[in-house]
């Protein structure tokens, strides 16, 4: 699957039941000497302080499914 097929898909989280926006909203972090994806910081919309949102760090392997119009990972909150 290319990136381009897969960056209009809403990011949700099962554990806590919240979207945060398409792949394109999000920031990929790969390593340099492999490729290999590491870690999505997609936006936290869920923040308490709707001035100071931030990003949560998605490691890839939390993703459950990449469906046909979602991705679905589960959190690991505290």
């Amino acid at each position: 699957m290319r990136l381009s097929e897969i960056g209009d898909k809403e990011v949700a989280d099962i554990s806590k039941g919240s979207l945060h926006g398409k792949l394109w909203d999000a920031e990929i972090l790969f390593d340099e000497k492999t490729g290999v994806i590491q870690t999505l910081l997609v936006p936290d919309f869920q923040s308490a302080d709707r001035h100071m949102r931030g990003e949560l760090q998605l490691p890839w392997n939390s993703i459950i499914i990449i469906g046909e119009d979602i991705i679905l990972f589960k959190s690991t909150y505290q």
